[in-house]
């Protein structure tokens, strides 16, 4: 009268199974677990190695970490050459609209006048 049920025989587990197995469960712990690089860095646990690595003193900051800004005359002329360059009504319509105060809007002025001519 009895039933059968099936039997199932556990296999010993391949070896090479058993390792990646092992390093998958352990990779997302010891994502978990370690901390993130730099943040080694910003607590100084690796600062020799970052010191070493950029030449400079550990738990030092860089001086000068913007350029220096630049000269507003300087930018000034550039677009007053680049409106004489394109030597068309709108740039130096444009120029003038922008910088209306300066002395080079005199000039835009003078080319404008010359150019409707």
């Amino acid at each position: 009268m009895g039933s059968t049920m099936p039997v199932f025989r556990m296999n010993a587990t391949p070896k090479a199974f058993t390792i990646s197995l092992a390093f998958t469960i352990s990779l997302p712990i010891v994502a978990v677990v370690l901390p993130e690089p730099d943040r080694l860095l910003q607590k100084g646990h690796l600062s020799m190695a970052k010191a070493i690595a950029s030449d400079a003193k550990p738990d030092t900051a860089p001086a000068d970490t913007m350029p220096p800004a630049r000269d507003p005359r300087l930018a000034v002329e550039e677009e007053y050459q680049l409106a004489r360059r394109q030597n068309t009504v709108q740039a130096l319509e444009l120029f003038i609209a922008r910088h209306p105060d300066d002395p080079l809007a005199a000039k835009a002025r003078a080319d404008l006048r010359s150019l409707s001519r």
